[in-house]
């Protein structure tokens, strides 16, 4: 099922991409609970409580529900769709309560299907043979023949799934080991990853941190560091994936606890 959001963008719902209305490529993709979020309110136009998305959306796919994690995908939406200048596509409408902009207008896209004939068309009629014609019998296979077919049948079936199995195995992905090296311990005590260190430069990863950083409004403790990963689109001001974590250091395990952050369509200033 395909909409058009504002008359701005197109959302379609099999795959979660946002397509400009004259073109016909994708221009951007939401998260799948981002997606299954925006689903849930194009289907649900009146005012819903928290508790309901969170069960909805969150609890009957089998995924922990927060208000913390609500308040992010409704953030992230807000902020995606208000790049194709779709203002507040869910508002809350007083305290518990949300709902789809109903100053929004939403059209869905559907395909035309195509019109029934006036009258039904004129059935066929076809000579009953006659009494003289030959009849062809069909005798059915005896019980050995379909033993011989059941048994050729599961022999099929069981190379084609020892094939599965060899090309599983080998095509299987080994692990890979993330290395981290610190950057800075002030203000706060950053990780980065060595992919991450080979693809910008330090004082530029570290400025974009400090941005995502007070967007989010997390403070630096002491025994907490931060991981940070971001694509390169964020550098060229465009949308762009992201990841932040703050860990807390407890003993040896530098991250036993963390608290993550994910942005799909995360834009810089």
């Amino acid at each position: 099922m395909r909409y058009k959001i504002g008359g701005r963008v197109i959302y379609d719902a099999t795959d979660n991409t946002l397509t400009l209305p004259d073109c016909n490529e994708p221009d951007s993709q939401l998260s799948i609970t981002a997606g299954a979020l925006l689903y849930y309110f194009l289907h649900h136009t009146e005012l819903v409580s928290r508790n309901q998305v969170l069960k909805k959306v969150w609890d009957d796919n089998g995924l922990t529900s927060s208000n913390s994690n609500l308040n992010q995908y409704l953030s992230m939406l807000r902020k995606t769709l208000r790049h194709y200048d779709v203002d507040n596509i869910i508002v809350s409408v007083s305290r518990g309560f949300l709902q789809l902009n109903p100053d929004i207008v939403i059209e869905p896209l559907t395909i035309e299907s195509v019109p029934l004939t006036e009258t039904p068309p004129e059935p066929i009629s076809t000579p009953l043979p006659s009494i003289s014609s030959k009849v062809k019998v069909v005798i059915p296979p005896s019980g050995e023949t379909q033993a011989r077919y059941w048994y050729l049948a599961g022999s099929i079936l069981l190379s084609i799934a020892m094939l599965l199995v060899i090309f599983t195995l080998m095509n299987r992905n080994t692990l890979r080991v993330m290395n981290f090296t610190r950057i800075s311990a002030q203000p706060c005590e950053l990780l980065a990853s060595d992919e991450m260190l080979h693809s910008v430069a330090t004082a530029i990863y570290r400025k974009n941190f400090e941005v995502v950083r007070q967007r989010l409004n997390l403070a630096c403790h002491k025994g907490e560091h931060f991981v940070f990963f971001y694509s390169d689109r964020l550098e060229t001001n465009g949308l762009g994936r992201l990841f932040l974590a703050r860990c807390a250091i407890h003993e040896a395990q530098p991250f036993s606890y963390c608290d993550n952050y994910f942005y799909y369509a995360w834009k810089s200033q």
